[in-house]
């Protein structure tokens, strides 16, 4: 018995062992690909998210006249609402001290005339 036949598996194959390097290279190059994808997947969807928000942002801008003019039409007619119920809270309180006065001009004149 010769140790070439005992040992035989034993023996370095330079050609296996570079197939085994290239399996693991191949096997690490898959799984890195794996998660550049489910990256580039985020990524694509962080890009779809902004060109939406870049379109309302465009749209808001557009439409951002209209919506000040709509703005300061509402506060217009808001002011004038609320100025005419001034006017007449105002009114109101004035006859209200008209008639006091007229009733105390009143008193006074019928205490004169007794």
């Amino acid at each position: 018995m010769t140790p070439v036949l005992y040992f035989w598996p034993m023996e370095r194959d330079p050609l296996r062992e570079t197939v085994a390097v290239l399996v693991d290279n191949v096997d690490d190059l898959q799984r890195e690909l794996a998660e550049l994808r489910k990256r580039t997947h985020a990524v694509e969807s962080s890009l779809h998210g902004v060109n939406l928000l870049t379109r309302a942002v465009d749209e808001l801008q557009e439409s951002m006249p209209n919506l000040a003019r709509r703005a300061a039409r509402e506060a217009v007619a808001e002011d004038r609402r609320a100025r005419h119920r001034d006017w007449w809270s105002y009114a109101r309180t004035y006859a209200a001290l008209l008639s006091a006065g007229v009733a105390l001009g009143a008193l006074i004149v019928g205490l004169v005339l007794r």
